[in-house]
């Protein structure tokens, strides 16, 4: 069956241009004129969307978008708001009400339709925008696994984009994201080490006025996250500050904790990495995933049976629909770089057996390796993971690859 759409639009002539386009796309379509007692057409047309003008008589977009999303019974309904006003105070308010889109007019057909199918989508979308760890390998002209840092993307139905890491492929998702309609984003930093910053000041949505940017990462308070950031651009180390950021930002300090962001469950664990640095699990439904770019697995506390960190490790993995782990070496490099922070093969075998998850994507591929020694490293945790009788599928990371 065709998905619903209401469309609630006091002008006549825009109203029924708009359901010509969501029509001619194979939705299931009502066009009303105001958003008064809406509800009672809500009940009986079950719209999956609702496509709203911003200023209407006796209701406007903002105010019903909040009364929408405040009910249980009609808080998954997706809404897209859109306006003549381009006003950031507009576009923030339409965002914090909860809209899935602000779309300013006069409309293009292109985004419109964009918009819809992203805000009615239903699977959760992991996309890789960088896998590769240390430092960005430019280099490498022709590699099939990417030549960016750390970042990964995770669409979630219905809650937004959630984003893992800014190393450079954090550049590749906002050049992505700036040719969408304004968003609420939500980014979570494992660490401040280079290779998982060097992204943020060439985001472009962060320089986009409308937007909404929550930027989560390890640290004492909000003040001392907000001075990192800070250190980071501007100063003696980039030349544009976070002042002349025109999204609003804002900033949450994590520890080691359990919350509800964007409707779904984090959790964090503290990985086994030089400096304080998190390990994140989110729990979506029946969803979930888990990502640790930077962990060391200590072969001692997987041999003969797993303890310490990696049992802690394998208790916050368990069950998890995706685990994406470090696994930089393999176990010769390891041997060499033991203490460095990373993992090879074995180790992670051993973790993903304990945890039973259902898939394993291979993170963070050295810098110096080849395609064929990425290969080589996925080559041998499949090994270990047969000599542990563990069947789980997995693969090594690829950039622009959607799992």
């Amino acid at each position: 069956m065709p998905k619903r759409i209401l469309i609630v639009d006091d002008d006549p002539a825009i109203g029924s241009f708009i359901e010509l386009i969501v029509r001619r796309e194979g939705y299931e379509v009502k066009l009303v004129e105001s958003a008064i007692n809406l509800e009672s057409v809500i009940g009986e047309f079950t719209p999956a969307l609702i496509i709203s003008d911003l200023m209407m008589p006796g209701r406007d977009g903002i105010s019903l978008c909040r009364s929408l999303k405040s009910n249980p019974q009609t808080s998954g309904i997706q809404i897209l708001l859109l306006s003549a006003k381009s006003f950031d105070s507009d576009k923030r308010a339409a965002l914090s009400a909860g809209a899935a889109a602000y779309l300013v007019k006069p409309i293009r057909v292109p985004e419109l339709i964009s918009a819809i199918k992203t805000a009615l989508a239903t699977d959760v979308e992991v996309k890789v925008w960088g896998c590769r760890g240390s430092i960005p390998t430019p280099e490498r002209i022709d590699t099939k696994y990417g030549n960016n840092t750390p970042c990964i993307s995770v669409d979630v139905p219905g809650h937004g984009l959630l984003i893992f890491d800014a190393g450079t492929g954090f550049r590749l998702l906002g050049h992505s994201l700036a040719k969408s309609s304004l968003r609420r984003l939500s980014l979570f930093l494992t660490h401040f080490h280079w290779d998982h910053i060097f992204g943020l000041p060439f985001f472009a949505p962060f320089y986009m006025p409308g937007n909404e940017i929550h930027i989560y990462a390890p640290a004492d308070s909000t003040d001392a996250l907000t001075e990192k950031i800070e250190k980071q651009m501007g100063g003696d180390y980039f030349p544009v500050s976070i002042e002349a950021f025109r999204a609003a930002v804002k900033f949450h300090a994590l520890h080691q904790e359990k919350m509800e962001v964007e409707g779904v469950t984090l959790s964090t664990l503290y990985a086994f990495h030089p400096g304080t640095t998190l390990i994140y699990r989110l729990d979506i439904g029946d969803h979930s995933l888990v990502y640790a770019p930077d962990n060391e697995i200590l072969p001692e506390s997987v041999e003969p049976e797993l303890s310490g960190e990696a049992l802690k490790l394998a208790n916050f993995a368990a069950g998890a629909s995706l685990l994406i782990h470090d696994c930089t070496y393999s176990r010769p490099q390891y041997d060499a770089r033991r203490g460095w922070g990373h993992t090879c093969g074995a180790m992670l075998a051993a973790v993903a057996k304990q945890a039973n998850v259902k898939r394993v994507l291979l993170f963070h591929h050295d810098p110096d390796n080849s395609d064929q020694q990425v290969e080589a490293i996925h080559q041998e945790f499949k090994e270990a993971l047969a000599k542990v009788g563990a069947d789980i599928p997995s693969e090594a990371a690829s950039e622009g690859k959607t799992y």
